[in-house]
């Protein structure tokens, strides 16, 4: 079993997780997990979505112990993934794909987490007035056309995605142009980003003094903190 840590992140091809999975059935679904599956329309979505409730169940093994299939997807009001083992213990869950990729995470506390890989260009700046703080906007504007605007924008966009898994309302445009993510030091942060070769990152959402493993780098590439209205 592996050391502890608050969060724990993993980055995985698709296709990687997709050979590890427990054979050609989903009896290993729980019933909600089931009827969730089964109104997935889209090939890849239902490929996605398969192998990420597999990775976090792998997760949760590793660092806390127990098979993966002792793991169960907890369903209640709350919309917030958890997983709970069969002699109680429960953790936090938060999961995002982009095409061919996976991201997930486990943590003590709830947490969120998203994966931005680059996509067909579009209008960063008019979709940054939309969505992002005045204060965001200014800096994908400020950016120089193509890769460099293209990161800054999936940063900031990925941050908002991750607070929004973090409180389980998701991304609200009203909501998230009320609040800024801003460049922290690591031991006041509440969010950390990573950037990802060939282009895109990961960030995740989680709480001040959070301890995260688990990503490849040692060090995240930038702490951050959110100002604003919640």
């Amino acid at each position: 079993m592996a050391g502890t840590a608050d969060c724990r992140i993993a980055l995985a091809a698709l296709a990687e997780v997709e050979a590890r999975l427990p054979g050609p059935g989903t009896a290993w679904l729980t019933a909600g997990e089931d009827l969730r599956l089964q109104a997935i329309v889209a090939a890849l979505r239902r490929r996605q979505y398969l192998a990420g409730h597999w990775l976090l169940r792998e997760m949760a093994s590793d660092a806390h112990g127990g098979e993966p299939a002792d793991w169960r997807f907890e369903t209640d009001a709350d919309p917030r993934p958890r997983l709970r083992h069969a002699d109680g213990r429960g953790l936090w869950a938060s999961l995002s794909h982009s095409g061919e990729h996976l991201a997930a995470a486990i943590a003590s506390a709830p947490v969120g987490l998203d994966l931005e890989r680059p996509r067909k260009p579009r209008d960063y700046v008019a979709i940054a007035r939309f969505l992002f703080s005045q204060e965001e906007a200014d800096q994908v504007a400020a950016t120089d056309e193509g890769a460099a605007r293209e990161r800054v924008f999936h940063l900031f966009w990925a941050l908002k995605e991750a607070r929004g898994k973090r409180g389980g309302e998701g991304l609200q445009p009203s909501q998230a142009r009320r609040v800024t993510a801003r460049a922290a030091d690591t031991s006041d942060a509440e969010a950390w980003h990573w950037n990802l070769d060939g282009g895109g990152c990961v960030a995740i959402a989680a709480w001040p003094g959070a301890v995260i493993a688990s990503l490849p780098a040692a060090t995240t590439d930038g702490a951050w903190r959110y100002a604003g209205a919640d």
